[in-house]
C-alpha cells in the first residue's frame, strides 16, 4: 500500500515539473537566419605557372635543351622571389608520332618535354618584370596568373563579426514582428567561406603591362547559419 502511495506522489511531482516546462516550450519562438559578412582587402601575393615546352629528335637532346631554358627561368625566379616559393608543377616527356599514309602506321618522330614551375611572388610590383624576363629567356608556357592574400585570418575574422551582427539584426526584426522577447542565440555554424582571387587569363606579357597586371581589392566573404530562441507573449 505504501509503495502505491509513493508511486502516486512521484507521478504528481513529475506532472507538476513537466507542465511548466511544456508551457515554456510552447511559448518559445525559434528564429533561424542566414547572414553574410564581406571584407575587401588589397592582394599581397601573386601565383602563376611558368615553364617551357621543348622539342627534340631524341630524349637526351630534348632534356638538354629543356634544362638550358629552365635553368635560366630558375635564375630569374630567384631574383624576384624566395626559392621555397618556386616548385615543379609539371614534368612530362613523351614521344611524338605521325601517321604515315604509305605504311598506314604511326611513325615515331622526336620527343616533347613540358617542364612547368609554380611560382609565387609576394612583391606585386615584380610580377610584370618577372614575366617579361622569363619570356625573353625562353618560357613559352605561362598561365593561371592569380592574385590573393597570404593570410586570410584577419579579414576573415572581420567578416565573421559582420556576419554575426547581421544575424542578430535579422533575428531581432523577425522576433519583433512576432512580438517575441528575450532573444537568445541557440547555435551558429559557418555555411560558406570565399577567399577571392583575381585570375588573369590569356594576357600578353610585356613590361608595358606593369600597371594593367595590378588588380584591385579582393573579396573575403563568410556566410553563417544562426538559430535563436525567444519568448512569445502569453
Amino acid at each position: 500500500m505504501k509503495s502505491k502511495v509513493w508511486f502516486v506522489l512521484l507521478l504528481i511531482v513529475a506532472l507538476l515539473v513537466s507542465i511548466p516546462a511544456l508551457a515554456n516550450e510552447q511559448n518559445t519562438f525559434t528564429v533561424q537566419v542566414q547572414a553574410t559578412g564581406v571584407v575587401y582587402v588589397p592582394p599581397t601575393k601573386a601565383q602563376m605557372w611558368v615553364g617551357a615546352k621543348t622539342d627534340g629528335p631524341t630524349a637526351a637532346e630534348t632534356l638538354t635543351k629543356s634544362n638550358a631554358v629552365m635553368q635560366k627561368i630558375i635564375g630569374i625566379a630567384q631574383e624576384f622571389t624566395a626559392p621555397e616559393l618556386v616548385r615543379t608543377s609539371e614534368f612530362n616527356m613523351y614521344q611524338n608520332e605521325r601517321w604515315d599514309e604509305v605504311s598506314q602506321k604511326s611513325i615515331p618522330e622526336g620527343f616533347t618535354l613540358r617542364h612547368v614551375f609554380e611560382v609565387q611572388i609576394q612583391d606585386l610590383t615584380n610580377v610584370a618584370p618577372f614575366l617579361d624576363q622569363v619570356t625573353q629567356a625562353g618560357a613559352n608556357i605561362i598561365y593561371g596568373l592569380q592574385y590573393g592574400v597570404q593570410d586570410y585570418r584577419t579579414p576573415r575574422e572581420e567578416a565573421f563579426k559582420q556576419a554575426m551582427d547581421e544575424a542578430w539584426w535579422k533575428a531581432g526584426l523577425l522576433a519583433e514582428a512576432n512580438q517575441a522577447q528575450h532573444l537568445i542565440l541557440d547555435s551558429v555554424e559557418e555555411s560558406y567561406f570565399y577567399g577571392g582571387e583575381f585570375d588573369t587569363r590569356g594576357v600578353s606579357v610585356g613590361a608595358e603591362l606593369a600597371d594593367s597586371l595590378m588588380p584591385g581589392q579582393l573579396q573575403i566573404a563568410v556566410t553563417i547559419l544562426a538559430k535563436f530562441r525567444a519568448e512569445l507573449p502569453k
